[in-house]
């Protein structure tokens, strides 16, 4: 499991060892310092300042040197508590000495021959009192190594409490790993998460230390990114499970180490003596997450209430895991519905806008067109009702130019109809409509359509426009070019495929046109999509799909 560049570091838990152990010879050298320097300040002319120096500096040293031997670091902890022992006794030999000096009343000057009652009272007074003490002294100590200590309930109900709130899962899990090492004094706690078998360390502690120089034996092994094995995980790092791995997993609530060798040896790799225990968080039958503890051999072994609260804490994890899950898919439908709503509201607005255009347009070719002629056809007639008796020549050469601009009028009027609607789309269909459509076309066409049907009138409306859109397109940019038309219908679904053989362009450095906006939004205002595909030299590719059932259907 390798570290990717710039990756975050689970944060550091407790003191290193090394910390542990010079605490622990400061701790001694304390007790001793103040044992043997009382008696000095009460007038004693033992023990010698030199011997005193010395012993203090040596437990100083050992606490030093000891840091650097890994034997002794593993003990650290042991030691500690031990000198936590040493220094309760010395504070209560000096608590002793200073009661038999109160109970004096002055400062032994007879050589200590009146100082022999109160001493063995106070002696006595100490011996009770170490008793007492050493329990609070070693409480204290481990409490400075772990931290303040919880019980499993109240784990439970921390870790319940904080999901029901909108805590980040990244706050929420990195306080139930310190939570969790803290109660059951473990050494290391992993939370992995993820789906599909590819899980990533959500939360180390503590942070792992720097892989070991030299050849590994579980380099290369799949599944890991960390040469020595997931002991090496940090925050961030990957772990990839087989699909024999996952089914191994489907089948355990609380894995040790001998199942885990048998059946997962990936999650057992560079961990030797270690107990081990691997909780999967599962969810409606898919693993989401894995629940990493160990303690160290010299440990107690876990409970079986320990293995209980591991395994509540696994299913509780699962169901924290789908949960968010669910909430970020819910979070990301949300932010993709906004955003089609938005284009929607884009796309209505530019229809209505088109649609008004539109009207216009027509208005305009019939006042220039059709209306034009009509209104000379009306002058012509009233010329031929005063020709027709006083010249009846000039009234038949004026009915024969009269028939010529209607049938004018007539074919005006007829385009204009189609550009609206087209008669051959409404009464045959696209088939024929297109056939018509790629004739008009002033370049090479050919079309298939697959036997395609009739279907609803908005349908053949939206893929007809459109095609001719694409065409009129590669008319304007793509002279000269041939184009191919495909029509096909498949599962429910009417595709259109438009491809020229033009120039074609860079769709990252070209922005879209009116008439790649004309056509998505006629296209996506049927529930239809359309893309467009192109590279410079490589011509240009319209596709379009549309739900549709055949007409009548």
């Amino acid at each position: 499991m390798s570290l990717p560049d710039g990756a975050p570091r689970a944060r550091e838990v407790g003191p290193r060892p090394g910390g542990l152990l010079v605490a622990a010879g400061a701790l001694a050298a304390a007790g001793v310092a103040a044992v043997c320097a009382l008696p000095r300040a009460l007038g004693a002319a033992y023990p010698p300042w030199a011997v005193l120096i010395a012993a203090t500096a040596a437990l100083l040293l050992a606490g030093v040197v000891a840091g650097q031997v890994g034997v002794l670091r593993r003990k650290a902890e042991q030691a500690l508590l031990l000198a936590a022992d040493v220094a309760a006794f010395a504070l209560v030999g000096v608590g002793a000495l200073m009661a038999a000096v109160l109970t004096l009343g002055r400062l032994p000057a007879d050589g200590g021959a009146g100082f022999l009652w109160p001493a063995l009272a106070s002696a006595g007074t100490a011996a009770a009192l170490s008793v007492a003490l050493r329990v609070p002294a070693r409480r204290a100590a481990r409490r400075a190594v772990r931290g303040a200590r919880f019980r499993p309930d109240d784990i439970l109900a921390t870790f319940g409490e904080q999901t029901s709130r909108d805590v980040p899962l990244e706050t929420t899990l990195d306080q139930l790993a310190d939570a969790l090492r803290r109660s059951l004094a473990l050494r290391r706690v992993e939370i992995w998460t993820g789906a599909g078998g590819r899980l990533t360390a959500a939360v180390v502690l503590p942070d792992s230390p720097p892989s070991r120089s030299g050849p590994s034996g579980l380099a290369g092994v799949p599944g890991l990114d960390v040469a020595d094995g997931p002991s090496q995980a940090r925050q961030g790092s990957s772990l990839t499970l087989t699909a024999a791995d996952l089914v191994a997993l489907a089948r355990a609530r609380v894995a040790g180490p001998g199942w885990l060798a048998l059946w997962v040896p990936l999650l057992v790799w560079g961990r030797p003596g270690a107990q081990l225990r691997v909780v999967p968080a599962r969810a409606s039958g898919a693993l989401l997450g894995l629940l990493v503890v160990e303690r160290s051999t010299e440990d107690p072994r876990f409970s079986e209430a320990e293995d209980r609260l591991l395994a509540e804490l696994g299913t509780r994890l699962g169901t924290v895991l789908h949960n968010r899950q669910l909430d970020a898919n819910l979070r990301e439908a949300l932010v993709d519905l906004r955003r089609v709503n938005d284009e929607l509201r884009v796309s209505r607005a530019r229809l209505v806008a088109a649609a008004d255009a539109e009207r216009r347009r027509i208005e305009r070719d019939l006042h220039d067109g059709a209306q034009q002629q009509l209104v000379s056809l009306a002058i012509g007639l009233r010329l031929v009702r005063d020709l027709v008796t006083e010249d009846t020549a000039a009234a038949e050469e004026l009915v024969d130019e009269m028939a010529e601009q209607v049938q004018a009028a007539i074919s005006e009027v007829r385009s204009l109809a189609q550009g609206i609607y087209p008669p051959l789309l409404r009464s045959t269909g696209l088939t024929e409509a297109l056939r018509a459509a790629a004739t008009r076309s002033p370049l090479g066409v050919r079309l298939r359509t697959d036997g395609v049907g009739r279907h609803a009138a908005d349908v053949e409306s939206a893929v007809y426009f459109c095609c001719l859109e694409a065409l009129q397109n590669a008319a304007k940019h793509a002279a000269g070019s041939e184009v191919e038309i495909v029509l096909a219908e498949r599962e429910n679904t009417l595709v259109l495929s438009v491809t020229d053989n033009g120039p074609g362009f860079d769709p990252r450095l070209v922005a879209a046109g009116a008439g790649q906006t004309n056509m998505r939004d006629r296209i996506g205002a049927i529930g239809g999509t359309i893309t467009v595909e192109s590279a410079p030299g490589a011509g240009v590719r319209i596709h379009a799909s549309v739900p549709s059932a055949p007409a009548g259907g």
